[in-house]
């Protein structure tokens, strides 16, 4: 159990939501009850004041008019003011409701099915409470049915929001996958050795990848980043290392980590929290209970060949490799098979006088969108980026990745699998 799930209730985000939508229901409540408490006078002094708002801003030149044709104006708009203002009181109240109901593990229907008739007795009993108050105030049974149909119409509204939401997710996670085929030329290997370049999985489910990994049967693997999140290693996720189990029961498995694993981000958190939060040493066990070979601005030489990996250098409005393991890697000897694990693309400029065989790298994922086989755009590049896909300088090889984290959907981008003939 992590020191997130010990401090329990306040600490989970979904109760945190729960707690200001509940809370919101609550002032929601407070709202209505307390202008069902007001007398027949204030209530209808109120009322005007709105309606006189309201007329100042549709009506052009409204307060140029003589009194007689503003007070026409405004006995005309009155009525439908005050049912307006009743339909939008219930229909926060059922939109807010049906938000809250969402956030359990209820159906979009049911959701809406339950909030319908809680407005409904909340409409009830409101137009009950100005009938016994000793206000003035009477209750209506067609302020219910105008309380109701606001909650109605909004309530329909977001149910349909929800609906074409889980219909894209439903897509996203059927979004095919298109198997991408490099020749990179290699002399110091007397067989040609077939490589998989699986990245940038962002915790989505991968069972169609490893279907193709197990067809394809390479030698290596390799995972230049963002397999999974900062949150899902703090959370102890179980599916970036079922991913990697998978994997190294087909090949041996090289993993390096992304910005995401270390909580760096080109917009939003890195501005409040620049520095990037290490990898925790649980993580790293768990990676290497699965058989996967974890490397951070680190090497390893096995069976003949060099691995080294970059981390990721984002830090903030920063974004620069490890200078330390650039250093160390070239020393290495130029006889020496070497190859790179790198997330960032951009960095290759960088990397050319490191004398690697092989690089590989993502992050960019194909540009999100493509247009004239150019990506257009890339974190760390900006509009109508460089390094999105394909081979550069002969031997640098970027994947356009195997998932997304963002809403934004990809257009003539499909999620790839790398396979690099190396030799």
């Amino acid at each position: 159990m992590t020191i997130l799930q010990k401090k329990g209730f306040f600490m989970s985000k979904i109760n945190i939501i729960r707690c200001l939508l509940g809370l919101l229901i609550l002032l929601n409540l407070v709202l209505i009850f307390g202008f069902s408490s007001e007398s027949r006078e204030t209530s209808g002094q109120t009322s005007l004041k709105v309606t006189q708002s309201v007329a100042q801003s549709v009506v052009k030149d409204f307060d140029e008019l003589p009194a007689k044709e503003q007070k026409t104006v405004i006995d005309t708009l009155h009525p439908d003011v005050r049912t307006l203002a009743h339909m939008a009181e219930f229909g926060s109240l059922g939109a807010l409701s049906m938000l809250l109901l969402l956030t359990f593990s209820v159906s979009p229907w049911r959701c809406y099915l339950t909030s319908l008739p809680w407005v409904l007795t909340v409409a009830s009993i409101d137009e009950l409470y100005q009938l016994l108050a000793d206000a003035g105030r009477a209750g209506e049974l067609k302020d219910v049915l105008y309380d109701t149909f606001g909650a109605l119409v909004c309530c329909s509204i977001l149910l349909v929001l929800v609906l074409i939401w889980k219909w894209y997710v439903a897509k996203k996670r059927r979004a095919p996958m298109k198997i991408t085929r490099y020749q990179i030329a290699c002399e110091k290997i007397e067989k040609p050795m077939q490589i998989a370049l699986a990245c940038d999985l962002h915790d989505n489910p991968y069972q169609k990848v490893v279907d193709a990994l197990k067809q394809e049967a390479p030698d290596l693997i390799l995972i230049p980043g963002d397999l999974t999140d900062d949150e899902h290693i703090n959370d102890g996720a179980q599916d970036p290392l079922a991913f990697l189990r998978a994997c190294t029961e087909i090949a041996p498995t090289y993993y390096s980590p992304g910005n995401h694993e270390v909580k760096c981000y080109h917009r939003g958190n890195h501005f409040k929290h620049p520095t990037p939060i290490p990898i925790p040493k649980a993580y790293r066990d768990a990676v290497t209970e699965t058989g996967a070979v974890f490397l951070n601005n680190e090497l390893t030489s096995q069976n003949g060949i060099t691995f080294c990996a970059l981390g990721s250098g984002l830090n903030g409005k920063i974004n620069e490799p490890n200078a330390e393991a650039m250093a160390r890697f070239r020393q290495l000897p130029e006889s020496d098979l070497k190859i790179l694990l790198c997330h960032h693309p951009e960095y290759i400029p960088k990397l050319a006088d490191l004398g690697m065989d092989l690089t590989v790298c993502g992050h960019a994922h194909g540009g999100q969108w493509r247009i004239f086989g150019r990506g257009v755009y890339a974190p760390g590049q900006g509009l109508f980026p460089k390094y999105t896909s394909g081979v550069h300088n002969q031997n640098f090889v970027i994947s356009r990745g195997l998932g997304d984290h963002t809403s934004i959907p990809r257009f003539f981008n499909d999620n790839e699998l790398v396979i690099i003939t190396l030799g």
